[in-house]
């Protein structure tokens, strides 16, 4: 093989050597085989020759290129997520697909929806298309137009409501997707409208194969997601909704007057709280309205947008407190107020039991306080509950409207369309992911084990002589490890119940259980289980898919995903009758009574794991009693841009997914297989003239098939004929190409030597005729031409003495004109000079005159400031004199007052010794009247003196005022 680059003489040569069995058998040393460009881009990945990884994942590449994003391989149909708007499902096209055949038409998920529903009704037996992938590949969107086909392509002619369209179930069918996603799909880092959870729709028909009723079954709700959402990813779409087009009248009594997203820890924590493209305003329009179909009133409307309320709100409610006091919850907080308004519980109680815990024990009930940290856990389980009750409550409200009438007795057949979640794995995976990856595995088992059996009644039908069982990698030990007697489940669910267990005690388990011997037997479940090397709280599962490493921190609380009695107690007393309906359970099955004593053991309550389980169990049920139909999404490229292939990002996910253990078994066997009358169509040509004879019946054609093959192939085991079909080894039908090839280009060979010869000798005769009559024609043309060349020489000198002199002429003007401008420009320059001198003497002058008046002035002003400054410091001395003087004034009245007391003191003394003598009573008596007008005139004065102290201070203060504000001016000046 000669390898060229863009030079020729780089190319360099590399010899491969090996015999037709090392090809066969895939010899390590050589590069996988390519196909012929025949099989270049067909629409089935199961007739390529050669079947490896390379060529599967340029079939898809070539055709994601040609804008088919549909192609089948096999059984399944893979679809690859175009991230751009495709005119593959408009009502023309749905309607063509309608009543065909699969294999008639372009692959796509309509023609496996036909065959479908012809196998329902064909064979009588009930039917599952089985969506997958991962998030962003295209799931919901797929399984949306699927259930828009059942909806649309079959109507039944003689129902009522033919004439005005789809029947009143078929509208409820299609308005279940707006009202899911809304309460179930979020915006995530991978896909703007992720699926958060399980979803099996199980459509009904009845007798004359109409649709009557259907019924949804949702699996593993993601609750964390109301909590908390990660960078750049939303809460659930309609809590977004709801902040964008409640109705107005309700916004004050919900508390969201002026509140956006940005509002509520539960909407922010992403940062997000928008998506290009998407109005959350008429998508809110949208659910309401399909919230009306499926017979939710405007009533219970109003209060499930109460309830949405209530939970934003709550994850607003701050937890105050202190390590040592325990948690607690303000009065006054407005959030706590507003969902217990909302809620219409008891505030008291509510706020207790978000703080406290109550232990009981046979003889006591022991209550104590709760950390901050454990009272926001109880919170968002609060929240978390309420929503999961609330989507159940949808969910089943949907069923009761689909069912209707025929809720009384078993369908006559269904199709079932499930919308899983698909194989995850992630740098940080939990309780969600462990649950999800269960789900696949199983799914992966019965998709390999459906896989086998149609392989197998393949071989059976056509009667193949010499066959063996296809064997095929069952992953019974891995779903073992998860779900078995001492599984992964079974220990989660036996450390949920402990009081004291711990997420690092059940990684212990684990640890004990399943990684104690180094070397572990094969096919067992402790093969598949694997201790990480560092990390004592994380555990490796080696998945179909990949190994996946889990960190165990989070297990237990997500399995018990329970909220405390107390709290559901306080909760069902609500005066919410919506919120109690929501809250019912179906009663819970007795537990037997061991023999010989009572048991007062109230009934458990599952965990999360152990209710997957038996839905996952219940789910497989099904699927197995149905003929299954599998599409597999695939997602192209990380960034969601239109029409970009990422090789290894689709190729691990066509691993995940099992597409190429498709191709695994159908390689173990004949993957590649063609009709007989095909075949001999095509390959034809390998026989000679006369061995190649009409065939009239069909043991004609499968002898001239096998003639066919025995001149291509020494060895019989490379193909095997069957009753219809020829069935080649991997690779063995691009042999037969290459020499249908080599054939047609030899018979090609000796046909283009004679005709290329006769065309040569036509082309030698006509050419030399064309050559004499050219040069005839060439010979005058050249004395023509030489003729005009003197003549036009001539011409040229004449032209050029004149074209000279004029040049000559216009060039001597145009200096002089050039010159005269030039020594007008010069004076002119000269001129404004001198001017501008002038004017700036002038200027000079006027600026100098002005200048040395402002000193003057300014010089003026000074002197006048410093001569009121010393007048006001002056005067401010002679005023403190004063007031000094005033203030010793004030001390002798003072002095003149207390003698004057003393005196009236030895007044009254003398006026006692007196008493007896009247005749000095009446002098005594003025004397008296005299020295109280003496003291009123003393006590007057004294007042006049205090009045004018109190008006000297204040003038000073008002003076020092004044001074203060002159000098703080001219400083500022």
């Amino acid at each position: 093989m000669t390898f060229e680059g863009d030079d020729p003489d780089a190319a360099q040569t590399y010899h491969f050597e090996a015999t037709f069995d090392e090809l066969l058998k895939k010899l390590k040393g050589l590069p996988p085989l390519a196909n012929p460009p025949l099989l270049e881009g067909i629409d089935d990945l199961t007739n390529l020759s050669h079947l490896n990884e390379p060529a599967v994942l340029h079939n898809l590449h070539v055709r994601y290129g040609m804008h088919n994003i549909y192609t089948y391989s096999g059984i399944v149909l893979v679809a690859l997520n175009p991230f751009a708007r495709v005119p593959l499902y408009s009502q023309d096209i749905l309607e063509a697909y309608a009543g065909r055949m699969r294999g008639e038409l372009e692959p796509h998920l309509f023609a496996i929806s036909e065959d479908a529903f012809q196998g329902m009704v064909r064979d009588r037996k009930n039917q599952t298309i089985i969506v997958s992938g991962e998030s962003g590949a295209g799931k919901t969107m797929s399984a949306k137009y699927i259930m828009r086909y059942f909806a649309s392509a079959h109507e039944d002619s003689g129902s009522p409501n033919d004439a005005a369209g789809i029947s009143r179930v078929e509208e409820q069918i299609l308005a279940t997707n707006p009202v899911l996603e809304s309460f179930g799909n979020a915006k995530t880092t991978r896909n703007d409208n992720s699926s958060r959870f399980g979803k099996f729709l199980e459509i009904r028909f009845n007798e004359r194969h109409a649709i009557e009723a259907a019924f949804i079954r949702t699996y593993l709700l993601e609750r964390s997601r109301l909590v908390y959402q990660p960078a750049i990813e939303r809460n659930y779409h309609i809590f977004y909704q709801l902040l964008a087009a409640v109705p107005d009248d309700m916004r004050d009594s919900l508390g969201l007057t002026d509140a956006t997203w940005e509002t509520f820890h539960y909407t922010s924590q992403g940062g997000s709280g928008e998506i290009a493209g998407v109005d959350d305003a008429v998508e809110f329009k949208i659910t309401s309205d399909a919230l009306s179909v499926i017979g939710v009133s405007d009533a219970n409307q109003k209060l499930i947008y109460t309830l949405l309320s209530a939970l934003l709100h709550m994850g607003n409610l701050e937890i105050g407190g202190s390590e040592r006091m325990g948690a607690s919850i303000k009065d006054d907080n407005a959030a706590c107020n507003k969902v217990v308004e909302l809620l219409q519980i008891d505030g008291t109680l509510f706020r207790k039991w978000l703080t406290k815990k109550q232990i009981v024990t046979r003889s006591e009930k022991i209550v104590s306080n709760l950390t901050v940290v454990q009272s926001q856990v109880v919170r968002d389980s609060v929240a978390k509950f309420i929503y999961a009750h609330l989507f159940d409550w949808i969910v089943a409200t949907i069923n009761a409207s689909l069912v209707g009438s025929a809720a009384g007795g078993d369908p006559a057949s269904f199709i079932g369309v499930l919308d899983i979640y698909g194989f995850e794995h992630f740098e940080h995976n939990s309780f969600e992911q462990f649950c999800i990856n269960y789900a696949n595995e199983k799914l992966q088992q019965n998709f390999n084990r459906h896989v086998f059996k149609l392989e197998q009644e393949e071989y059976q039908r056509e009667q193949l002589a010499n066959w063996t069982f296809v064997d095929f990698q069952d992953n019974q030990p891995c779903i073992d490890l998860i779900e078995g007697k001492m599984g992964v489940l079974s220990l989660l669910d036996e450390e949920s119940r402990l009081q004291q267990g711990t997420d690092k005690t059940f990684a212990e388990k684990l640890y004990r259980q399943f990684a104690s011997t180094p070397k572990p037997q094969p096919e067992t479940p402790s093969a598949f289980f694997r201790k990480p090397r560092f990390g004592s709280d994380k555990f490796t599962i080696r998945h179909y898919a990949h190994d996946v490493t889990y960190e165990s921190e989070g297990f237990i609380e997500k399995n018990k995903d329970t909220v405390p009695d107390e709290i559901q107690n306080v909760l069902k007393a609500s005066a919410n009758s919506f919120l109690k309906e929501i809250l019912v359970e179906p009663e819970p099955e007795q537990q037997p009574a061991s023999k010989g004593r009572l048991s007062v053991r109230a009934a458990r309550k599952p965990t999360l794991g152990t209710v997957f389980k038996h839905s996952l169990v219940s789910l497989m049920e099904t699927i197995e009693a149905t003929e299954s139909h599998y599409i597999r999404c695939i997602k192209p490229n990380e960034a969601k841009a239109a029409w970009q292939f990422d090789a290894p990002m689709v190729l691990a996910q066509l691993r995940a997914c099992g597409v190429l253990e498709t191709i695994r078994i159908s390689c173990a066997g004949y993957p590649s297989r063609l009709l007989i009358p095909e075949f001999i169509h095509r390959y034809r040509v390998l026989l000679p003239s006369e061995a190649s004879s009409q065939a009239n019946s069909m043991e004609d054609v499968r002898a001239l098939a096998v003639k066919i093959l025995d001149s291509a192939f020494q060895e019989s085991d490379r193909y095997q004929v069957g009753l219809t079909k020829v069935f080649f080894r991997a690779g063995m039908l691009a042999l037969v190409e290459k020499l249908r090839v080599e054939r047609l280009n030899s018979a090609a060979t000796k046909i283009q030597c004679l005709v290329r010869g006769y065309q040569q000798r036509t082309k030698f005769l006509k050419m030399r005729k064309a050559a004499r009559v050219i040069q005839l024609g060439v010979r005058g043309y050249l004395a023509r031409r030489e003729l005009q060349k003197r003549r036009n020489t001539r011409a040229a000198v004449v032209i050029q003495s004149a074209v000279r002199a004029y040049l000559a002429r216009s060039s001597y003007a145009r200096d002089r004109h050039a010159i005269v401008r030039l020594q007008a420009m010069v004076r002119g320059k000269i001129a404004r000079k001198q001017t501008l001198s002038l004017r700036q003497q002038r200027a000079a002058t006027a600026i100098q005159k002005h200048v040395r008046a402002h000193q003057k002035r300014r010089a003026y002003l000074h002197q006048r400031d410093m001569v009121v400054k010393m007048q006001t410091n002056v005067r401010v001395r002679a005023a403190r004199r004063e007031l000094k003087g005033r203030k010793e004034e004030v001390r002798s009245a003072a002095h003149f007052q207390e003698v004057t007391y003393k005196l009236e003191g030895k007044l009254m003394e003398l006026t006692r010794q007196l008493q007896s003598q009247r005749n000095e009573s009446k002098q005594l008596s003025i004397q008296l009247a005299e020295s109280e007008a003496r003291s009123a005139h003393l006590a007057e004065k004294l007042a006049g003196s205090q009045q004018e102290s109190q008006a000297l201070r204040s003038q000073q203060e008002d003076r020092i005022r004044l001074a203060t504000e002159e000098l703080t001016r001219q400083v500022a000046e």
